[in-house]
């Protein structure tokens, strides 16, 4: 562990160190703008609110591709998923509900089931047919992204704003501000609860148990008599289930609208915060959330 630490502290100094390289080469006042990076986030509480507005999306992608990789599973599927669950929650956030609270719990439910089931197709490939998944999940994440922008122009495009949106979601449907002064909303919470439950499954269950045999020693984990077949397509289910709410929770909280013409890159960013994160959830949020406070600060 010390190691691990004393690596991480090594790379994030060479990190800062050819930034600070980069900003003498091309900045007038290359201290202060190194400053700023380093401290601007802390002297407002709206610059600290972007930091968690950032983080969100980047630790639900962390999470769901954690938990592949705790399996020795190197899928990025969660990077169409987020795409596609966009385009589910806009169909569901865009329909008329009376309740502000049950719309957006069925809108993040439902995405999220879906993102789980879309997920069990390269997990049932790898389980029956030991398919390469990194090669089935980037082709997935381009024939989600196809099929979403296809559903988009066909059925919810907008007739008020050019280029690829849906139609305003319905009020019920956002997730309401829970800190004054920044845009930090519910979904803190969500994600907060999220890293908790997956945290208890991988460390205190028989499931998480026999995850983490399988990714340290798949033989030993088949000689034991764990299920692989049934492994493999649990922990695709629950990476997409938790990829699904967290596109739901960042269009909801974040956006009035379905606006993304492009993938979104939260998957494949979320597949640097797994490798970290060590694949473990609270390091995953530690992760999102210094790659958030650098963001901000740049």
């Amino acid at each position: 562990k010390v190691f691990e630490a004393v690596k991480m502290i090594v790379s994030l100094a060479l990190a800062l160190l050819l930034t600070l390289v980069v900003l003498f080469i091309f900045s007038e006042t290359p201290m202060e703008s190194f400053q700023k990076m380093l401290f601007a986030p802390m002297t407002r509480v709206r610059y600290m609110g972007n930091v968690i507005e950032l983080m969100i999306p980047l630790a639900f992608a962390g999470l769901a591709t954690a938990l592949l990789f705790r399996t020795k599973l190197f899928n990025l599927g969660t990077e169409g998923i987020f795409y596609f669950c966009g385009v589910v929650t806009a169909a569901i956030a865009t329909q008329t509900m009376s309740n502000s609270f049950i719309h957006p719990v069925i809108t993040i439910v439902v995405s999220g089931l879906v993102g789980g089931a879309i997920a069990l197709i390269p997990g049932y490939f790898k389980a029956k047919y030991d398919t390469n998944e990194l090669v089935t999940s980037l082709m997935m994440n381009a024939i989600l992204f196809g099929l979403g922008l296809f559903v988009i122009k066909r059925f919810l495009q907008a007739s008020d704003v050019p280029g690829v949106a849906s139609n305003l979601f319905e009020q019920t449907a956002r997730l309401p501000i829970i800190i004054p002064q920044t845009r930090i909303h519910v979904g803190f919470i969500i994600l907060i609860v999220t890293t908790i439950a997956v945290h208890v499954m991988l460390f205190h269950t028989k499931l998480g148990y026999a995850i983490r045999m399988t990714g340290l020693n798949k033989n030993f984990a088949k000689y034991s008599g764990m299920n692989a077949f049934y492994l493999f397509l649990v922990v695709h289910f629950m990476s997409g289930f938790i990829g699904g709410i967290g596109s739901s929770v960042e269009l909801l909280g974040m956006y009035n609208r379905f606006q993304w013409s492009a993938l979104p890159g939260l998957g494949f960013t979320g597949a640097l915060m797994a490798m970290l994160g060590k694949n473990n959830p609270f390091g995953v949020i530690a992760a999102a959330f210094a790659m958030s406070y650098l963001r901000t600060g740049a």
